[in-house]
């Protein structure tokens, strides 16, 4: 197993210092209304530099990244997003939020020009920002109102934002004008089993995808993989016996995909193929599945609890711990990683006897370090595309 690679930071502080905003009522509309706001930001006053120097302001977009938000608090969500990463990552957004589905179709736009200056640049960047409210008909087809807006040429990254209705014709649209998906998995509806499939389905017809659920888990991933690169440990992957995972339910419904996800990590890179998906356990809440590999059988269990008084969960089904039993011979060797609010804690134990213990930390969610990510993202994310084949076909698929 390969540790991935942790996420890094995101550039210098930047201050927004003009913006510009036209509103439009189409479409057709809204490039009219940006060429207005590109009006009044050159006509506006320079930028100036804390020494009163002037810089330049100039135009700069590298990509068109369109988000949907089915939910106002999303949108704007949304938009915080975006603005913090203009100065790193200069686009055009297009943010297109719903509103009442059952009304009278109606498209209500604000297009912005902002301009950024970054400590110590020669020039002033300014990206465009379109926030879209849909009404009536036009909710149905947001890919559509969005392709016009596209800047020819340039990479188109998706991120539907929430519970994304893969498997829609208004979700596959969208992903038709895409050259990458942002979903979020952890956010999947009711058990996440439907959606997972869906998700994979989508992978395997060659769609570029990044998942902020996958995202999440990669503390847990270094932790676990950081402890078979120790001398000696690596013998017992040959002979695993025992995956369990402690996911949060706050509620009532079990959230499958982050632990699935983990259970598919460890299966694709170990080479295990599912036996038996996942089932309730006979007289309980846990649910069960078995592996095998060669040589033998892993079995697979996920414990919902209810984290009560414990680590404040984002989403239901985010992961509370894992342990992973393996033998060689005679010799047993148990690794188990727990959370306490934030903060990871690995420890490994060889026949009873501590050998490894190393620490991790959840990163604070913010969507600008997985949206800034997934900008930056090159290629394939080969580790998730082997994963999500094997969790969904976990849950069910």
């Amino acid at each position: 197993m390969v540790a991935p690679l942790a996420p890094h930071g995101h550039g210098p502080s930047v201050s927004e210092a003009h913006h510009w905003t036209e509103r439009a009522d189409s479409v057709a509309g809204v490039e009219t209304a940006l060429a207005r706001a590109w009006a009044a930001a050159a006509a506006g006053p320079p930028a100036e530099e804390a020494d009163g120097s002037v810089v330049l302001r100039t135009r700069t977009r590298v990509l068109t990244l369109v988000v949907v938000a089915q939910r106002p608090e999303t949108a704007e969500r949304a938009l915080t997003a975006v603005a913090r990463l203009a100065a790193r990552h200069p686009s055009r957004a297009i943010v297109v939020g719903f509103g009442d589905p059952d009304g009278p179709a109606a498209i209500d736009a604000r297009a912005s020009v902002r301009c950024h200056l970054a400590p110590g640049a020669a020039r002033e960047a300014c990206v465009e920002h379109v926030l879209l409210r849909l009404g009536g008909e036009a909710t149905r087809h947001p890919a559509a109102v969005a392709a016009p807006l596209l800047v020819h040429d340039l990479p188109v990254l998706a991120w539907w934002t929430d519970d994304p209705p893969i498997g829609s014709r208004p979700f596959g649209e969208l992903a038709e004008m895409a050259d990458r998906l942002l979903v979020d998995s952890g956010l999947f509806r009711d058990d996440g089993r439907e959606r997972l499939v869906a998700l994979a389905g989508e992978a395997a017809s060659g769609r570029a995808i990044s998942d902020i659920g996958w995202m999440r888990l990669d503390p847990w991933r270094e932790l676990i993989a950081g402890c078979f690169d120790r001398p000696g440990a690596a013998g017992f992957l040959p002979g695993a016996r025992r995956l369990r995972i402690v996911v949060g339910r706050p509620g009532s419904v079990v959230r499958l995909p982050k632990a699935a996800l983990l259970a598919g990590w460890l299966a694709s890179r170990l080479g295990w193929r599912i036996e038996r998906p996942l089932a309730p356990r006979r007289g309980g809440e846990r649910l069960v599945a078995a592996f095998r590999r060669e040589g033998g059988r892993v079995e697979l269990e996920i414990e919902p609890r209810d984290p009560g008084g414990g680590p404040t969960l984002r989403t239901p089904g985010s992961l509370l711990g894992v342990e992973l039993e393996l033998g060689r011979g005679r010799e047993h060797l148990a690794v188990t990683v727990t959370r306490a609010g934030d903060d990871l804690a690995l420890a490994a134990t060889r026949g009873g006897v501590p050998v490894v213990r190393a620490a991790g930390r959840l990163e604070r969610f913010m969507d600008a370090i997985y949206l800034a990510r997934s900008l930056e993202a090159v290629g394939r994310d080969v580790p998730f595309e082997e994963a999500l084949p094997v969790a969904a076909a976990l849950a069910g698929g």
